[in-house]
């Protein structure tokens, strides 16, 4: 499970901050559920690495914990909601074809 300190995230266009709980692309806030949050973090953290649902689920909600792979794909489906929303954000969560995800970095135009 995602254990952290650090009071910001960076990368790219995204910041995170631990402090308040809020999450930031091109300096905009986007509004997340807090297990969205938790992926979205833990997803900064592995840029353009393909994680499947199972090592999502074990990094986030701990790996003692029993739930479908269709909760991973809800929360994903969310963030992308919220990062297309901003609309500038350069950001994108790609799937890779019945295993997992990743986030990936396009050319933003960040005002």
């Amino acid at each position: 499970m995602i254990e952290n300190t650090e009071t910001y995230i960076e990368w790219k266009d995204i910041t995170i901050d631990n402090k308040s709980r809020r999450t930031y692309c091109c300096n905009k806030e986007i509004s997340v559920s807090p297990k969205a949050y938790k992926i979205l973090e833990f997803l900064i953290k592995h840029p353009d690495v393909v994680f499947s649902r199972e090592g999502i689920i074990d990094s986030v909600w701990g790996n003692n914990i029993q739930i479908g792979h269709r909760a991973i794909d809800v929360h994903i489906c969310e963030l992308r909601k919220a990062l297309k929303s901003n609309g500038l954000c350069g950001m994108r969560i790609r799937s890779a074809r019945s295993f997992g995800y990743s986030i990936e970095y396009r050319n933003s135009e960040c005002l």
